[in-house]
C-alpha cells in the first residue's frame, strides 16, 4: 500500500508538470524526434527535416557525425550526418539537446543544475567510452535524463526545492533524503516517471531501475550501462556539489562501489572529468552560454590531487578562479557547414560539392539518400523556405510531391501533383516544355505560378532520364528575398544535373 500511494504521488507531480503551458510544447518536439524509430529511408527523411530546422541540433549532430568520421572528408549535411550515425543514435543526441534547450536560459540555479546534468552526461560517455561496448549517445541520454527530475523540480517546484536544500544546508541531511522527506519519492522516480511520458525507449530507464551489481558478482555487458550512469553521477557530486573535506572519500568509494563492473584507475578518472568539461564546455558555446571552465578545471585539479593524497603544485596557474568568457565565436566546422548566420555562395558550392560526390560511388548509391542531400543543400546552401522532389507516378501520368524540406513540407507535398499535359497548368507546361522558372512576385514574373502556391520567390527545374521529364526540384521563400546570384543559378543546375544522373542510373 506504501509502494503504490508514492507511485502515486509521482503520477499525480507529473500530470502537475505536464499541464503546465510550456510543457506540452517542449514534450511534443521530442516526442517528433522520438517518433522516427527505425532505420528506414523515411524516418531518415523525417529526421533530417525535424534536425535541420533548428540551429544547436544541426551543429551538434554534425559534430558527432565528424568525431566519427575516419573517411577524411568532413560530414557537412545532416543527410550525411544521419546516414552516418543511424537515426537511433541522432534521435539519442537530438532528445538530449532538446532537454537541453528548454533550461539552459532559465534562472541561474536551474542553469547549473543543468550544466552539472551535462557533466553528468559526458562522464557516463566517457566512461562506457573506456570500458564498455555500449553506443555512446545512448550513453550520453542516461547521463543526462537521470538528473532530469531534480532540474524540473528546481524550475517548476521551486518552493518545496528550496526546502530541500535548506534540509541539506541546515540539518545536513543527503540530498536523497531531503528529497524524500519534503517530495515523499526521490528525483530519480521522477525522472524515470518523465521519461516513459515523453515516450523515450525503455532502455534509457533501465538503468535507474536495474541498479548496480555488488562487487564479486561478474561482469555483464548488461551492467555497463546502469554502472556508468551511477558512476557518472556520482563523479559529478563529488568533485562539484562537495566541499574539498569530503571529495577524497567519496572518490575513493565511487571508484571501490563500481570496481567489480568498471575496472577504472585513477588516471582513467582524470581522463574522464577533463574530457567532461570539454565536451560540456562545447555544447553551452553552441547556444552561446559561458560558463566557468577555469573554475571547473580548479575544481577536477582539487578532487584528483585529494584522490593521490598529494599537496596541488605551487605552479598552478594562481587565475584558476578567475571567470573566463567562453568563446563563442564561429568554428570551422560551422562555417563549412553553413552554420554562421545567412547562406553563403562558398556554403553552397560546399554542399554542393558533397552532395554530387554521392554519384562516385555506383556501388554504394542510394538514390533516396541522394535526393534528401541534394534537397538539403538547396535548403541551407540557399536559405529557401522549402524544397520539394517531386516525380512522375508509375503510369507518368502525373508529377507528384515525394519528398521534400521545409516548414509545412507535408501540406506541400500533398498539394503538389499536376497532370502532365500540356493543358496541365503553368507547372506542366512549364515541364513538358523542359524549361527552368525563376519567378520573382517583386518584379511580377510568373504570377500564375506564384499565386498557385502562394509564395514570393520560387524556382522549377525539370528533371531528366532518356530525354525524358521524370521529376522536377521545386523551391520557394513565402517572404520577398534577394535574387539568385549567377554563381548560385549556376550550382543549382549542377545539383539539378547531378540529381537526374541519378534518377537516370537507377531508371
Amino acid at each position: 500500500m506504501k509502494l503504490s500511494s508514492r507511485q502515486e504521488r509521482v503520477a499525480e507531480c507529473v500530470r502537475d508538470l505536464t499541464s503546465r503551458p510550456e510543457f506540452p510544447a517542449f514534450s511534443q518536439h521530442i516526442k517528433k524526434i522520438l517518433s522516427a524509430v527505425d532505420d528506414s529511408a523515411v524516418s531518415a527523411h523525417q529526421l533530417t527535416d525535424l534536425i535541420i530546422r533548428d540551429y544547436s541540433l544541426t551543429l551538434k549532430v554534425l559534430r558527432a557525425a565528424n568525431s566519427q568520421n575516419y573517411s577524411g572528408r568532413p560530414i557537412l549535411s545532416i543527410t550525411r550526418a544521419v546516414t552516418h550515425l543511424g537515426t537511433v543514435a541522432v534521435r539519442h543526441l537530438a532528445s538530449s539537446i532538446l532537454i537541453f534547450e528548454h533550461f539552459h536560459n532559465k534562472p541561474a540555479g536551474v542553469r547549473e543544475l543543468m550544466m552539472l546534468s551535462m557533466l553528468s552526461a559526458n562522464h557516463v560517455r566517457e566512461i562506457v567510452r573506456l570500458v564498455g561496448n555500449v553506443p555512446l549517445e545512448e550513453a550520453y541520454l542516461c547521463g543526462m535524463t537521470h538528473n532530469v527530475g531534480e532540474v524540473l523540480t528546481a524550475y517548476y517546484l521551486p518552493a518545496q526545492y528550496a526546502r530541500i536544500l535548506a534540509l541539506v544546508e541546515k540539518q545536513h541531511k543527503p540530498l536523497p533524503a531531503a528529497c524524500l522527506e519534503v517530495l515523499q519519492f526521490s528525483f530519480e522516480e521522477l525522472s524515470t516517471a518523465i521519461v516513459r511520458y515523453w515516450g523515450m525507449p525503455e532502455t534509457i530507464g533501465a538503468p535507474k531501475q536495474r541498479g548496480v551489481a555488488s562487487r564479486g558478482s561478474g561482469r555483464s555487458q548488461d551492467d555497463v550501462l546502469p554502472a556508468a550512469v551511477s558512476l557518472g553521477n556520482m563523479l559529478t557530486t563529488a568533485v562539484y556539489r562537495m566541499g574539498p573535506e569530503g571529495r577524497s572519500d567519496r572518490l575513493k568509494s565511487c571508484l571501490r562501489e563500481h570496481g567489480a563492473i568498471l575496472p577504472l584507475m585513477q588516471k582513467d578518472v582524470e581522463v574522464i572529468l577533463d574530457r567532461a568539461i570539454d565536451a560540456t564546455k562545447e555544447s553551452f558555446a553552441t547556444m552561446h552560454v559561458n560558463i566557468n571552465e577555469l573554475r571547473l578545471r580548479a575544481q577536477t585539479r582539487s578532487a584528483l590531487e585529494s584522490l593521490r593524497e598529494v599537496q596541488p603544485d605551487d605552479s598552478t596557474n594562481s587565475a584558476a578562479d578567475t571567470p573566463e568568457r567562453l568563446d563563442t565565436g564561429t568554428t570551422d566546422l560551422e562555417r563549412d557547414a553553413g552554420l554562421g548566420g545567412r547562406p553563403s555562395e562558398i556554403t553552397l558550392e560546399m554542399l554542393t560539392k558533397e552532395a554530387c560526390s554521392g554519384l562516385e560511388s555506383p556501388s554504394n548509391f542510394d538514390l533516396t539518400t541522394f535526393i534528401m542531400t541534394v534537397l538539403e543543400a538547396i535548403y541551407r546552401g540557399v536559405g529557401f523556405d522549402r524544397v520539394l522532389f517531386g516525380f512522375s507516378n508509375q503510369d507518368r501520368t502525373h508529377i507528384e510531391g515525394r519528398l521534400g524540406l521545409g516548414e509545412d513540407i507535408d501540406a506541400l507535398i500533398e498539394q503538389f501533383r499536376f497532370r502532365l499535359s500540356m493543358s496541365g497548368g503553368p507547372v506542366s507546361v512549364a515541364l513538358l516544355c523542359k524549361r527552368a522558372i525563376v519567378a520573382d512576385a517583386q518584379e511580377g514574373s510568373a504570377g500564375d505560378l506564384i499565386e498557385i502556391f502562394g509564395c514570393s520567390y520560387l524556382v522549377l527545374y525539370p528533371l531528366l532520364a532518356l530525354g525524358k521529364v521524370v521529376g522536377c526540384l521545386y523551391m520557394d521563400s513565402r517572404q520577398p528575398r534577394p535574387s539568385l546570384t549567377t554563381r548560385e543559378l549556376s550550382l543549382l543546375e549542377e545539383l539539378r544535373d547531378a540529381l537526374s544522373t541519378g534518377i537516370q542510373r537507377r531508371s
